[in-house]
């Protein structure tokens, strides 16, 4: 699940909505004595795919990123606006990112053609994730072997006492205590109550064991998903995403039920931005990432958003879709652009900052999201003035190894 994340999305949010009405004196208002935010909070809702990895299919994807509330950014192409591109450069010691507020309650996610589940929730070193079903049993794994008619790179899974359905293919199935045979694998067919098939690489059976299991709905891309707007399709053009929060005790976050009523469509990116989101460049020049070039195709977003985040740890022998967390330094870049243009220019004067990151420590590995989203936008009814944005729509998502 780590590698699917987003660490630090909520920075990237936390410039959606309109600006502050400068006149508002009530309760949170600038004559009120009261913090406008001490948090602020991400929901992205997303049809995820991974450039160049096309064999991994594509599938829905939630983050819930509730944090402190960032600081200014350390270059703002656009002060007080929403637009523009912005970076934000941490000193992981002395400078670190917002800090993540942890279990701030108990999210609901509705409207999506693939169900997310009743609830989705915290859980330690996993952030929220949604879970549909728990259990244990004894865990049988067995790996497709050529010439039997069974799907190469999956592997049958059979658990004791499980309540499988229809609707868990496209879902994660997360396995613990089995050994040899834990981990978290995209569902790619249900077979029956107690056995599915899952995305796995060849290896060696390991023996039937008791171990414990999750299915997650949300988790990410899954092989074989249909194709955008055909049956199956886990978000589709039509759905109207909706989000409400039963809140923990002494939450930040109280904010009642939103919806994105015109979720970002399927697109495709341009022949030149498919080359760069896993070539970014380190040189300080501009760049230009789209739908709308040649080879491209936009579809209808009310906002087209590039994220980029880096790192300087080391990358050895993780997944190529791994993000470990900097060391020393760490870039947040956001760009948005609303309309229908899909295309974001990325000024010399954000690039730059990039390029000096990367000179002071070395970054081992960028990843570049590139969204076509529609936004809500939500915030506590009473002080303090947290808001929550919550994004839905289509993602592409490519990383640079430098």
């Amino acid at each position: 699940m780590s590698a699917s994340r987003i660490p630090g999305l909520v920075v990237l949010l936390a410039l959606f909505g309109c600006p502050k009405d400068d006149t508002d004196e009530g309760p949170g208002g600038p004559d009120s004595g009261t913090p406008v935010s001490t948090h602020a909070g991400t929901i992205s809702i997303q049809d995820r795919r991974l450039l160049g990895a096309p064999h991994l299919g594509h599938g829905l994807s939630l983050l819930a990123d509730m944090s402190t509330a960032p600081r200014a950014p350390d270059y703002d192409e656009a002060p007080g606006q929403l637009t523009g591109c912005k970076v934000w450069v941490y000193d992981i010691a002395s400078d670190p990112p917002p800090r993540p507020a942890g279990d701030v309650g108990t999210l609901t996610i509705e409207g999506t053609s693939a169900s997310l589940g009743p609830a989705c929730v915290f859980q330690e070193g996993a952030g929220y994730v949604c879970p549909t079903a728990t259990g244990e049993g004894e865990v049988v794994l067995e790996h497709a072997v050529a010439g039997t008619g069974a799907p190469p790179n999956t592997a049958r899974v059979s658990i004791g006492g499980a309540a499988f359905g229809p609707e868990d293919s496209g879902r994660y199935l997360q396995l613990r205590g089995a050994p040899g045979a834990s981990g978290s694998f995209p569902i790619v067919s249900v077979t029956s109550a107690t056995e599915v098939r899952v995305a796995k690489a060849p290896g060696t059976n390991p023996a039937p064991a008791a171990g414990t299991y999750q299915v997650l709905a949300g988790a990410g891309p899954v092989p074989g998903t249909p194709g955008d707007e055909a049956p199956g399709d886990p978000l589709r053009d039509s759905d109207q995403v909706r989000v409400r929060i039963t809140p923990g005790n002494d939450s930040p976050f109280q904010f009642p039920e939103t919806t994105v009523a015109a979720i970002g469509t399927a697109f495709t990116a341009d022949t030149a931005t498919l080359g760069l989101l896993d070539h970014v460049p380190l040189d300080g020049r501009p760049f230009r990432l789209g739908c709308a070039g040649e080879g491209g195709h936009c579809g209808a977003a009310e906002l087209t958003i590039i994220q980029l985040q880096t790192t300087d740890a080391p990358t050895a022998g993780l997944s190529p879709y791994a993000l470990p967390p900097a060391k020393t330094k760490q870039v947040v870049l956001t760009c948005i652009q609303p309309g229908a243009s899909g295309i974001v220019d990325i000024p010399a004067e954000a690039s730059s900052l990039l390029a000096q990151a990367h000179a002071a420590s070395p970054i081992t590995r960028i990843r570049t999201a590139f969204m076509r989203n529609g936004a809500a936008l939500t915030k506590n009814p009473m002080p303090p003035d947290n808001t929550v944005r919550v994004v839905a729509g289509h993602q592409l998502i490519g990383f640079t190894n430098p």
